[in-house]
This record gives structure tokens, sequence and C-alpha cells, in this order.
């Protein structure tokens, strides 16, 4: 199928590794140009030449720590000085510590609610006025399966990631006629770092090893498998493209069945 975005443009937040890398690297596939970032500038340098030489595509790489004033600022204007324009913004951040309620400061409030609501916000801010000119837009944002099941031990991330499918769900409304469409993506237990250390976070609590905490996630899953960041990546990719067009304001779940939800 011809998705209809070769040539497209997109900034790829959270990209050098993990999910955010695998949604990169599936927009590359189709021909579309992409600006990566991340912290650390050596690991985006390496994977933009490589995602470049595979696949044939423009990719800049520019560093940036949404924890750092200025940061996301200096990168919105590196993206439009290097692409002239974003086509595809895909939100995505690193997790929050993992904390109870009683354990998170205001200041963590504060920190973790511009990283991850915030810099979403500004990111397809910066993004909108282009994608309307064009007629044309997609805005895609990572949240996570806390929206369904907000977990105890991460207050942080289920109470943000909330706050992003109200602001996603109310956007969509106001953008629909230029030609974008805004969703959301909810992963199950995509095998990735953030994972890993999750399963020893769980681990240390029940006092067993992280492999056994992750045999006992698996056994629990209905696929009986963790999903992967090419899976991940294959479902963000067929949402910004051309046949998803009337796919909008919606939360879509790649989670091999694990979430359960409530209607």
């Amino acid at each position: 199928m011809d998705l209809g975005i070769k040539g497209k443009r997109a900034l790829v937040m959270g990209s050098s590794y993990g999910m955010g890398n695998g949604v990169a690297r599936a927009l590359a596939a189709e021909g579309v140009d992409i600006v990566l970032t991340a912290r650390n500038q050596e690991t985006l340098d390496a994977e933009a030449t490589d995602m470049s030489d595979k696949f044939g595509v423009r990719v800049e790489a520019k560093a940036c720590d949404l924890l750092k004033s200025g940061d996301l600022e200096n990168l919105l204007d590196f993206a439009y000085d290097k692409m002239g324009g974003i086509d595809i913004q895909f939100n995505n951040c690193g997790g929050p510590p993992r904390l109870l309620p009683s354990e998170a400061d205001e200041k963590l409030w504060h920190d973790w609610f511009d990283v991850i609501v915030m810099s979403a916000v500004k990111a397809t801010g910066a993004a909108l006025p282009g994608m309307k000119e064009n007629g044309w837009g997609r805005v895609l944002t990572m949240t996570s399966s806390n929206v369904y099941n907000a977990a105890i031990t991460n207050v942080l991330s289920s109470s943000f990631r909330m706050a992003l499918v109200g602001w996603s769900k109310a956007l969509c409304k106001e953008v629909a006629k230029d030609g974008i469409t805004v969703n959301c993506l909810v992963p199950g237990r995509i095998y990735t770092d953030r994972v890993k250390a999750g399963d020893e976070v769980r681990a240390k609590h029940l006092g067993i090893t992280p492999e056994e905490a992750r045999k006992q996630m698996i056994k629990s899953a209905p696929m009986g498998r963790d999903g992967t960041v090419e899976e991940m990546g294959a479902v963000a990719v067929m949402l910004c493209g051309n046949p998803a067009g009337y796919i909008n304001g919606s939360v879509i779940r790649a989670d091999g069945g694990r979430v359960g939800v409530n209607f």
C-alpha cells in the first residue's frame, strides 16, 4: 500500500533509541525526511548517518534535554531551519521516575509537566501553521497504558499521559477541517530499556530477579510475548499515512490485548 507520505518531513521526539527510534526508522523507510532528537548528540549523529544510508532520506539530528530551559526552543528553530517545516509531529519523551503519589514533590510535578505535556503542546504549536497552510498534517503523541489503568507506582506518568489524551481530543476538533489529524498511541509492553527498568523495579518489590519478573509479565500476556519497537513503528506509520486520513481524535492501542478497557 502506498501511504502517500514520501517526501514529507517529520520531527520525531525521543528518537535515539526505543519506540521513538522505531517510529523514526519506520517513517524513513516510507521516504519521510526526519529530524531526530534526544539528549545525546553523539548517539543521534550515528543514528542519523545509519538511517540516511539505509533509507536514502534526509536525516538531521539535534540534541535536546527537555529539562533544560531553552533546549526545546533551540530544537524547533533547528528543525525549521533545516527542513523548512514539519508535516508529521511525533510527540514522545522518556518516562519520569516511578513514584507513589505521596513520593512526588512539587518540583517533580512542575518539571515533568513541562517535559511530558508542554513539550508536546509547544512542538505541535510550532508545526501547525505550516500544516494548515499545506492543508495536510499528522500529530501523533505517545502515551502509555497508564491512561487506562493508572499505576500507583507511576503517578507522574499516569497523570500527564492522561492530560495528553485530553489535549489531543480537543485539538483534533479544532484542526480537522485543515486536513490535520491528531491521535494518541498507547503501547503495551514493548520490549525497550524502559520496560527492562520497570521489570527491575517490580522485581525489587517482589523479591525476585528481573528475569523472573519479566517471565511473570509475559505469562500473563494474551499473546504470550512482549511487543517490538518495529510493531509499534508500523502502527505509527499507518496512522501518518493518507489512507488513515479519517482516523482522528483516537487513542490507538498496540498492546497485544493486554490492556483491559471498561466501557
